[in-house]
Protein backbone atom coordinates (compact mmCIF):
# COMPACT_ATOMS: atom_id res chain seq x y z
CA UNK A 1 0.00 0.00 0.00
CA UNK A 2 2.91 2.66 0.86
CA UNK A 3 4.26 1.48 -2.15
CA UNK A 4 1.54 2.13 -4.30
CA UNK A 5 1.26 5.64 -2.45
CA UNK A 6 4.66 6.34 -3.31
CA UNK A 7 4.53 5.54 -6.73
CA UNK A 8 1.27 7.79 -7.62
CA UNK A 9 2.93 10.58 -5.70
CA UNK A 10 6.02 10.61 -7.77
CA UNK A 11 3.77 10.31 -10.81
CA UNK A 12 1.61 13.29 -9.47
CA UNK A 13 4.83 15.10 -8.85
CA UNK A 14 6.34 14.63 -12.59
CA UNK A 15 3.16 15.66 -14.10
CA UNK A 16 2.42 18.61 -12.32
CA UNK A 17 6.76 19.41 -13.15
CA UNK A 18 5.85 18.89 -16.63
CA UNK A 19 3.10 20.77 -16.84
CA UNK A 20 4.79 23.71 -15.33
CA UNK A 21 7.23 23.49 -18.05
CA UNK A 22 4.63 23.90 -21.00
CA UNK A 23 4.89 27.42 -22.51
CA UNK A 24 1.69 29.45 -21.97
CA UNK A 25 -0.37 30.50 -24.73
CA UNK A 26 0.24 34.31 -23.88
CA UNK A 27 2.79 36.08 -22.40
CA UNK A 28 3.00 39.90 -21.52
CA UNK A 29 5.97 41.48 -20.87
CA UNK A 30 6.49 45.05 -19.17
CA UNK A 31 10.52 46.61 -18.04
CA UNK A 32 13.13 49.25 -18.20
CA UNK A 33 14.70 49.47 -21.68
CA UNK A 34 18.06 50.95 -22.22
CA UNK A 35 19.37 52.35 -25.94
CA UNK A 36 23.20 52.81 -26.54
CA UNK A 37 21.87 55.05 -29.82
CA UNK A 38 24.00 55.90 -32.60
CA UNK A 39 27.23 53.23 -31.74
CA UNK A 40 28.72 52.50 -34.87
CA UNK A 41 29.85 54.41 -38.06
CA UNK A 42 29.73 57.58 -36.81
CA UNK A 43 33.06 58.72 -38.12
CA UNK A 44 32.73 61.64 -40.13
CA UNK A 45 30.79 64.79 -40.15
CA UNK A 46 28.09 66.21 -37.62
CA UNK A 47 27.60 61.82 -36.65
CA UNK A 48 31.11 62.15 -34.92
CA UNK A 49 30.78 64.95 -33.37
CA UNK A 50 27.68 63.81 -31.68
CA UNK A 51 29.01 60.26 -31.07
CA UNK A 52 27.09 57.64 -29.13
CA UNK A 53 24.84 58.13 -26.62
CA UNK A 54 22.61 57.12 -23.80
CA UNK A 55 18.59 56.83 -24.08
CA UNK A 56 16.63 55.65 -21.38
CA UNK A 57 12.82 54.76 -20.80
CA UNK A 58 10.70 51.52 -20.89
CA UNK A 59 9.29 48.74 -23.37
CA UNK A 60 6.35 46.68 -23.53
CA UNK A 61 5.11 43.23 -25.45
CA UNK A 62 2.70 40.63 -26.42
CA UNK A 63 3.69 37.41 -26.76
CA UNK A 64 1.55 34.72 -28.57
CA UNK A 65 2.92 31.11 -28.64
CA UNK A 66 2.02 29.20 -31.25
CA UNK A 67 4.42 26.33 -30.13
CA UNK A 68 7.26 25.27 -27.35
CA UNK A 69 9.52 26.69 -29.47
CA UNK A 70 7.80 29.71 -32.11
CA UNK A 71 5.87 33.34 -31.33
CA UNK A 72 4.90 35.80 -33.31
CA UNK A 73 5.67 39.22 -30.78
CA UNK A 74 4.49 42.86 -30.78
CA UNK A 75 7.11 44.99 -28.85
CA UNK A 76 6.05 48.56 -28.14
CA UNK A 77 7.77 51.47 -26.14
CA UNK A 78 10.01 54.83 -25.84
CA UNK A 79 12.98 55.85 -24.94
CA UNK A 80 14.61 59.91 -24.32
CA UNK A 81 17.86 61.79 -24.19
CA UNK A 82 17.99 65.38 -23.04
CA UNK A 83 20.66 67.50 -24.39
CA UNK A 84 22.32 65.34 -27.25
CA UNK A 85 25.99 65.97 -27.53
CA UNK A 86 27.14 69.14 -29.10
CA UNK A 87 23.50 69.98 -30.75
CA UNK A 88 22.19 70.33 -27.70
CA UNK A 89 18.69 67.94 -29.00
CA UNK A 90 16.43 66.66 -26.51
CA UNK A 91 15.38 63.21 -28.30
CA UNK A 92 12.34 61.33 -27.29
CA UNK A 93 12.22 57.78 -29.41
CA UNK A 94 9.11 55.78 -29.71
CA UNK A 95 9.25 52.36 -31.16
CA UNK A 96 6.54 49.71 -32.55
CA UNK A 97 7.84 46.59 -33.99
CA UNK A 98 6.66 42.77 -34.78
CA UNK A 99 8.00 39.91 -35.98
CA UNK A 100 9.12 36.02 -35.28
CA UNK A 101 10.72 34.72 -32.03
CA UNK A 102 12.18 31.33 -31.73
CA UNK A 103 12.45 29.87 -28.47
CA UNK A 104 14.56 27.00 -26.76
CA UNK A 105 13.18 25.61 -23.11
CA UNK A 106 14.92 24.27 -20.94
CA UNK A 107 13.23 23.60 -17.49
CA UNK A 108 12.21 26.62 -16.51
CA UNK A 109 14.64 28.58 -18.57
CA UNK A 110 13.53 30.16 -21.79
CA UNK A 111 16.47 31.31 -24.05
CA UNK A 112 15.08 33.28 -27.51
CA UNK A 113 16.24 35.11 -30.25
CA UNK A 114 14.41 37.20 -32.88
CA UNK A 115 14.18 39.69 -35.81
CA UNK A 116 10.83 42.15 -35.34
CA UNK A 117 9.84 44.91 -38.16
CA UNK A 118 8.22 48.24 -38.13
CA UNK A 119 8.43 51.79 -37.35
CA UNK A 120 10.08 54.73 -35.07
CA UNK A 121 8.85 57.83 -34.28
CA UNK A 122 11.23 60.38 -32.68
CA UNK A 123 10.65 64.43 -30.94
CA UNK A 124 13.59 66.85 -31.24
CA UNK A 125 13.24 70.12 -29.40
CA UNK A 126 15.83 72.77 -28.33
CA UNK A 127 15.50 75.85 -26.38
CA UNK A 128 16.73 79.00 -28.49
CA UNK A 129 18.18 82.12 -27.39
CA UNK A 130 17.09 85.69 -29.12
CA UNK A 131 16.75 89.35 -29.23
CA UNK A 132 13.48 90.68 -30.31
CA UNK A 133 13.66 93.31 -33.31
CA UNK A 134 13.00 96.86 -32.60
CA UNK A 135 9.68 97.09 -33.89
CA UNK A 136 8.03 94.38 -31.16
CA UNK A 137 5.21 95.56 -30.06
CA UNK A 138 4.93 95.60 -25.83
CA UNK A 139 1.79 94.58 -24.50
CA UNK A 140 1.83 94.18 -21.01
CA UNK A 141 -1.58 93.36 -20.37
CA UNK A 142 -1.43 90.26 -22.99
CA UNK A 143 -1.63 87.13 -21.81
CA UNK A 144 0.93 84.97 -22.18
CA UNK A 145 2.37 87.82 -20.55
CA UNK A 146 5.24 86.81 -22.84
CA UNK A 147 3.95 86.91 -26.09
CA UNK A 148 4.65 90.58 -26.72
CA UNK A 149 8.30 91.56 -25.03
CA UNK A 150 8.77 94.65 -26.39
CA UNK A 151 12.14 95.82 -28.10
CA UNK A 152 15.51 94.73 -27.61
CA UNK A 153 14.44 91.69 -25.04
CA UNK A 154 16.02 88.63 -24.75
CA UNK A 155 13.41 86.04 -25.20
CA UNK A 156 13.56 82.20 -25.07
CA UNK A 157 11.62 79.61 -27.33
CA UNK A 158 11.55 75.79 -27.58
CA UNK A 159 12.02 74.42 -31.66
CA UNK A 160 10.41 70.88 -32.36
CA UNK A 161 10.09 68.61 -34.98
CA UNK A 162 9.15 65.12 -35.31
CA UNK A 163 10.45 62.21 -38.03
CA UNK A 164 9.41 58.62 -38.45
CA UNK A 165 11.55 55.72 -40.12
CA UNK A 166 11.43 52.35 -40.71
CA UNK A 167 12.73 50.55 -37.68
CA UNK A 168 14.48 46.79 -37.20
CA UNK A 169 15.55 44.48 -33.80
CA UNK A 170 17.26 41.63 -34.21
CA UNK A 171 18.85 40.05 -30.87
CA UNK A 172 17.77 37.69 -28.51
CA UNK A 173 17.18 37.39 -24.39
CA UNK A 174 16.79 35.06 -21.38
CA UNK A 175 13.68 34.27 -19.09
CA UNK A 176 13.18 32.77 -16.04
CA UNK A 177 10.24 31.11 -15.07
CA UNK A 178 9.59 31.21 -10.94
CA UNK A 179 5.47 30.18 -11.24
CA UNK A 180 2.87 29.25 -13.79
CA UNK A 181 1.63 32.86 -14.16
CA UNK A 182 5.41 35.00 -13.37
CA UNK A 183 8.45 34.99 -15.32
CA UNK A 184 11.57 37.51 -14.89
CA UNK A 185 13.62 38.65 -18.09
CA UNK A 186 17.32 38.51 -17.38
CA UNK A 187 18.13 39.88 -20.50
CA UNK A 188 17.19 41.47 -23.70
CA UNK A 189 19.96 42.35 -26.35
CA UNK A 190 18.75 43.65 -29.60
CA UNK A 191 21.05 45.11 -32.13
CA UNK A 192 18.38 48.79 -33.82
CA UNK A 193 18.66 49.45 -37.55
CA UNK A 194 16.82 52.94 -37.47
CA UNK A 195 16.41 55.30 -41.14
CA UNK A 196 16.10 58.97 -40.19
CA UNK A 197 17.29 61.36 -42.80
CA UNK A 198 20.90 62.86 -42.11
CA UNK A 199 20.62 66.18 -40.07
CA UNK A 200 23.19 67.84 -42.83
CA UNK A 201 22.01 66.46 -46.58
CA UNK A 202 17.99 65.26 -44.97
CA UNK A 203 18.45 62.21 -47.39
CA UNK A 204 17.68 58.65 -45.70
CA UNK A 205 21.06 56.85 -44.04
CA UNK A 206 21.16 54.58 -41.08
CA UNK A 207 21.57 54.61 -37.61
CA UNK A 208 22.91 51.82 -35.60
CA UNK A 209 22.11 50.90 -32.30
CA UNK A 210 21.91 48.73 -29.32
CA UNK A 211 19.45 48.21 -27.25
CA UNK A 212 18.80 46.24 -23.73
CA UNK A 213 16.27 45.37 -21.25
CA UNK A 214 14.71 43.87 -18.55
CA UNK A 215 11.45 43.08 -16.72
CA UNK A 216 8.96 41.12 -15.76
CA UNK A 217 6.46 38.31 -17.44
CA UNK A 218 2.91 37.89 -17.03
CA UNK A 219 1.41 34.60 -18.47
CA UNK A 220 -1.80 33.23 -18.82
CA UNK A 221 -3.45 30.48 -21.41
CA UNK A 222 -2.16 27.32 -21.90
CA UNK A 223 -1.45 25.15 -25.20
Amino acid sequence: MKKSITVIAVVVLFALVAAAQEPPMYEAFLGYTYVRANQFNQNTGIGQSIGGYDMNGGSGQFIYNYNKWLSAVRDFGAVTKPNVGIVNVNNTTAFTVFGPRVYYRKSRFSLFAQVLFGGVYRSLSREVHAVTDPTTVFLPVANPSNLFPGPDTLVRARLSTTQTAFAMFAGGGLDYRFTKHFSFRAVEVDYVLTRFPSPTSGTRQNQNSIAASVGVIFTFGAL
